[in-house]
């Protein structure tokens, strides 16, 4: 069996179809029609069924067949080589609105400071609050419930307060009861209106509230020098004066002193 016969068998179409497509493969790579017929023959590179034409008018009129071109052998070298051209990418500018040229950050201008105002400001602040919080409750008023410590002296009594100032009594008793533990009980607090002799030291009992403690007569003796304390004076005018400025000095409300 020829080379011809033998591929047309293997690839199942007419020796004349399997002829036409071996010269036209070998018109495209340059081997030999013979080769081909004997590759074609063993199995190798086996051109692809072509699809049957429909008849021309040539045929129609002669009734003859009218060979038809090969087609091209299908294999590793006929398969198209599809090409996909990428456009280059063209990075376009992107818009900025950051100016041109020297540039400068902004600077922040806010109101300048002034160390005296404050100043001023914290010594008027200490001011008002230490005239509402000390002053102010110590000023005598009258008000109702307000409480004061200035006493309604009589004439002797006055006399009497010159006379205890001269004698120096305030060298050893005060007449100024403070917001202490230790002075619970001797009167009410003593405020700043006092028309009392505050004193500098007490060695003795403090004598502001002495009227709604003891009696003129009490008061009296102690000034002549009865028990431990010594004789004032034994001018018997100055002694009453004085008495009368004692018996006066009550600084607690009356109902304490009657019930006294």
């Amino acid at each position: 069996m020829s080379d011809l016969a033998a591929a047309a068998a293997a690839l199942g179409i007419p020796e004349a179809l399997v002829k036409r497509s071996a010269e036209a493969r070998a018109a495209e790579t340059g081997a030999s029609v013979d080769d081909i017929l004997a590759g074609w023959a063993g199995g190798e590179g086996a051109p692809a069924p072509a699809a049957a034409a429909p008849p021309t008018e040539a045929e129609e009129s002669t009734g003859e067949e009218v060979e038809t071109p090969p087609a091209e052998a299908v294999g590793p070298s006929a398969t198209p080589e599809i090409v996909i051209e990428v456009p280059e990418r063209v990075d376009e500018p992107v818009p900025t609105t950051t100016p041109t040229g020297p540039y400068r950050p902004p600077v922040l201008v806010g109101v300048r400071d002034n160390p005296m105002m404050v100043l001023l400001g914290v010594f008027g602040l200490f001011v008002v609050m230490a005239l509402v919080g000390l002053a102010g409750p110590s000023l005598p008023t009258d008000i109702p419930g307000a409480r004061s410590s200035s006493v309604p002296y009589s004439e002797a009594a006055e006399a009497g307060r010159e006379l205890y100032q001269s004698l120096g009594c305030a060298a050893c008793h005060t007449q100024m009861v403070r917001p202490v533990i230790a002075d619970v009980g001797l009167g009410a607090v003593t405020l700043n209106d006092t028309n009392q002799v505050l004193g500098t030291r007490r060695f003795g009992p403090d004598l502001s509230d002495v009227g709604s403690r003891l009696t003129p007569s009490q008061i009296e003796a102690l000034i002549a020098g009865l028990g431990d304390h010594p004789l004032v004076s034994s001018d018997r005018d100055l002694i009453s004066d004085l008495v009368t400025y004692l018996s006066e000095s009550r600084t607690s409300p009356p109902q304490d002193a009657e019930s006294s």
